[in-house]
Parts: C-alpha cells; structure tokens; sequence
C-alpha cells in the first residue's frame, strides 16, 4: 500500500501584480476544514513576555515552498507592494472548481 505524502503532487500558483520582486515574504498559513478555510494558530512565545512575531521567508525558500493537500499558503513582500502568490494544494483548488459549477 502507498503511504500518503504530506506535501501536494498538484497544486496551484497565483502570482501577485509584481510576482516575486521582493526579497523577504510574510509567510501565512491557512487549512481547509469542514469547508471552510481557516488560518492555522501560530506557536506561543516560549518564556510568554515576547511578542508573537510573522513568519518571514527569503525569495529562494518561497520558491521551494509546497502545500499540503489542504493548506494555502500566502507570501506577502514586506518592502515591495504588490509582490507575493499564493500556493493553493490539490484538494482546496478541486473544491473551489466544483463550487463554481
């Protein structure tokens, strides 16, 4: 039997206005459950003073990224506006094309 893979075989990519012009992303998670899409909770500070802070990544680790099966995934530039996708796994993208019709 195959075990199942984490990471998306198919997946979707949407290039924002400027694509990938920037140098570092804000880096947002979302999963799908129960239809819906929902931002995954981000890790607690761990002494619990400090401030959560974003999840930034560089141009090449962008690149690299690959969704699970139902995550989307959002890159924001943090300098350039406009620059950024967004990664959308299989079963999100095959949900959202059957809803259309």
């Amino acid at each position: 039997m195959r075990k199942p893979r984490r990471e998306a075989d198919t997946f979707l990519t949407h290039l924002f206005t400027q694509g990938l012009a920037d140098e570092r992303y804000e880096v947002k998670r979302y999963r799908s459950a129960d239809g819906d899409i929902r931002p995954l909770p981000q890790e607690e500070p761990r002494n619990g003073t400090r401030r959560r802070r974003r999840v930034t990544a560089s141009r090449k680790a962008v690149r690299e990224m690959r969704p699970a099966r139902d995550e989307l995934i959002v890159c924001t530039g943090l300098r350039v506006p406009g620059s950024g996708l967004q990664l959308w796994g299989e079963h999100l993208v095959w949900a959202r094309m059957l809803c259309r019709g």
